[in-house]
C-alpha cells in the first residue's frame, strides 16, 4: 500500500527521504489533486499548494501543526547535563579561579625567534 509522503518533519530530514524517491513519486499527489482534487476538502477548483492539499488546506494544517509543535516544546522536559559538563565543572571552574595566579601566554601570532646579532665593532681610541 502507497502512503503519503513524511508530511511533519524537520525540512533538512524530509529533503534527505526525498533524496531517495525516484523522481516520479513527488507528481503522485500532484496527479491526484489534478484528478480527485484537495486531499481534506476533494475541492477541484482551488489553487494546489503541496503534498496533494489546497492552499487554503495546507495553510491551515501548518498552523495547527505549529501550535501543535509549540505545545510539544512547552511540555519537553529540560534535559540533563551532559556527564563531561557533569564532570569538567569541578576542573573548569578550578582553572578560572586560578587564572590571576597563572602567567598569561598571548594568544597573538607566534613570533620568531629574534636573530643573533652581529657582534659590535669597537673602535681604539689614540
Amino acid at each position: 500500500m502507497e502512503s503519503v509522503p513524511p508530511l511533519f518533519l524537520t525540512i533538512k530530514l524530509r529533503k534527505t527521504i526525498e533524496r531517495l524517491l525516484p523522481v516520479g513519486h513527488h507528481q503522485r499527489l500532484r496527479q491526484y489533486f489534478d484528478i480527485y482534487g484537495c486531499l481534506r476538502c476533494s475541492r477541484n477548483n482551488v489553487i494546489y499548494g503541496a503534498n496533494g492539499f489546497c492552499m487554503l488546506c495546507i495553510n491551515m494544517i501548518g498552523k495547527r501543526m505549529r501550535k501543535v509543535d509549540k505545545e510539544l516544546r512547552a511540555r519537553k522536559p529540560t534535559l540533563p547535563p551532559k556527564l563531561e559538563e557533569t564532570y569538567l565543572r569541578p576542573y573548569n571552574s578550578a582553572r578560572q579561579l586560578l587564572a590571576d595566579l597563572m602567567p598569561k601566554i598571548s594568544k597573538g601570532p607566534i613570533r620568531k625567534k629574534p636573530e643573533p646579532k652581529s657582534p659590535r665593532k669597537v673602535y681604539m681610541k689614540f
